[in-house]
C-alpha cells in the first residue's frame, strides 16, 4: 500500500494489467459523493522518456481494451494512459451499481487522480482523448473555473498541462436533430425528474453492439460483463445528470486546442447492421457539431467516412482515417507550440 497523495486519495494496488505485460494498472480509492469509490489508471510501458502523453477517457457502458490504439500512440512517440472511471470496467465494485452517477462533475476526481499520477511519472503535457460520454465528462472538467495551479494547491501535488483535447463522437447533445432538440429536451428533463429511480431495461443486444463484438460477427473481442451487448439498465437519474451537464456546458467556453472527430452522418434510425455501419449509430452528428462549436473556442473538425460511433472501432479504412486525422492535428499542435 502506498501513502495517500495529498491526503485526498490513496493507491491501493499496482500490477500488470489484464491486457498483458506491456500494460500497468494502478487502482486508487477515494471518498466519492456518498461512499468510497475506486478508479483505475492503465498505462502502456512504452515511450517512458516522452514528456507528452495521451489520456484516454472511455464512454458509457465501456472500459479500456483498445490495445491497438495504445500501440499507435506509442509508435508516434507519445506515452499512453487510459482511465476506467469509477463504476466502470476494472473499477466496478459489488457495493455500487455499475455506471451509477450522482453527477457528471464527480468524474473530475478520477481525472485529478490520473493527471497527478501522470505528473509524478514524469509527464509534463497531456492531450485528453475522450469518447462519447467521456467527451461530456472531459468538457465538464475543463469548463471548471479553476486551473491546474489551483488544483495543485488544493491537493498539494503537481499537475501536467492539458495542452489539447481530442473528442471521439462526444455526447454533448441528446441523440436528436437540432430542430427536434428544441422541443424535446424539456419534456425529457421533466420525465426523468419526475421518475428519478426509474430505469429502462432490455435483454436484447443493441444493433450497435452487433456491429462490434466477435460473437455477432464483428471485429472486437471485449469483455461482455463490463461492456454488455444489451447495455446496463438506463437510469433516469443518469439521464437527468447528462441533460444538466449538457445545459451547463452550453454556457461555458473552453479555450484549449480541440479536435472534434465524428462520422459523416448519423445512422441512429437504421434497422440493419450493414446500414448502421455506415455512420454513427448512437448520436446525432449535427447536434454534436453545434454543441462542440459553442463550447470549444479553438475547434478543428475531422469528418470520418463510414465511421462508427466509436471511431476507433470502425472498420479498417475509417479507423485509419481517424488515426491519420489525429496524427496530423497533433503534429500541427506541436509545430504551433514550437513556432
Amino acid at each position: 500500500m502506498s501513502a495517500p497523495i495529498g491526503q485526498h486519495w490513496k493507491q491501493i494496488n499496482d500490477h500488470e494489467d489484464l491486457l498483458g505485460a506491456s500494460y500497468r494498472a494502478r487502482t486508487f480509492s477515494f471518498q466519492g459523493a456518498k461512499r468510497e469509490a475506486h478508479t483505475t489508471l492503465i498505462n502502456h510501458l512504452g515511450a517512458q522518456h516522452a514528456t507528452h502523453a495521451i489520456l484516454y477517457i472511455h464512454g458509457y457502458t465501456d472500459y479500456f481494451f483498445q490495445t491497438d490504439l495504445a500501440e499507435h500512440f506509442i509508435t508516434q512517440g507519445h506515452r499512453f494512459y487510459a482511465l476506467d472511471l469509477q463504476g466502470y470496467g476494472r473499477s466496478i465494485r459489488p457495493n455500487t451499481p455499475p455506471n451509477w452517477c450522482d453527477s457528471i462533475e464527480q468524474y473530475g476526481q478520477d481525472l485529478d487522480i490520473a493527471l497527478a499520477t501522470m505528473k509524478a511519472d514524469g509527464v509534463d503535457k497531456v492531450t485528453l482523448l475522450a469518447h462519447s460520454t467521456g467527451g461530456l465528462i472531459t468538457a465538464t472538467y475543463l469548463a471548471q473555473p479553476y486551473r491546474s495551479e489551483e488544483r495543485a494547491q488544493i491537493y498539494q501535488t503537481a499537475f501536467p498541462e492539458v495542452c489539447g483535447v481530442i473528442l471521439n463522437s462526444p455526447f454533448l447533445a441528446l441523440p436528436f436533430s437540432p430542430k427536434t432538440l428544441q422541443w424535446i429536451s424539456c419534456p425529457i428533463y421533466a420525465l426523468v425528474t419526475l421518475f428519478p429511480f426509474a430505469s429502462l431495461h432490455t435483454k436484447k443486444a443493441t444493433l450497435y453492439s452487433k456491429t462490434l463484438h466477435t460473437v455477432f460477427g464483428g471485429e472486437w473481442d471485449y469483455r461482455l460483463d463490463w461492456k454488455p451487448a444489451a447495455g446496463y439498465p438506463l437510469s433516469f437519474h443518469w439521464l437527468k445528470q447528462i441533460v444538466l451537464a449538457q445545459r451547463k456546458l452550453s454556457t461555458k467556453r473552453i479555450d484549449i486546442p480541440t479536435l472534434l472527430c465524428h462520422s459523416e452522418f448519423s445512422t441512429v434510425d437504421k434497422k440493419t447492421v450493414s446500414d448502421m455501419q455506415r455512420g454513427d449509430g448512437v448520436l446525432n452528428v449535427k447536434s454534436m457539431q453545434e454543441a462542440a462549436a459553442k463550447a470549444f473556442l479553438q475547434l478543428s473538425i475531422a469528418s470520418i467516412p463510414n465511421g462508427f460511433h466509436d471511431l476507433f472501432l470502425s472498420q479498417l479504412p475509417a479507423r485509419e482515417a481517424y488515426l491519420a486525422s489525429i496524427d496530423h492535428w497533433l503534429n500541427t499542435q506541436t509545430n504551433t507550440q514550437k513556432s
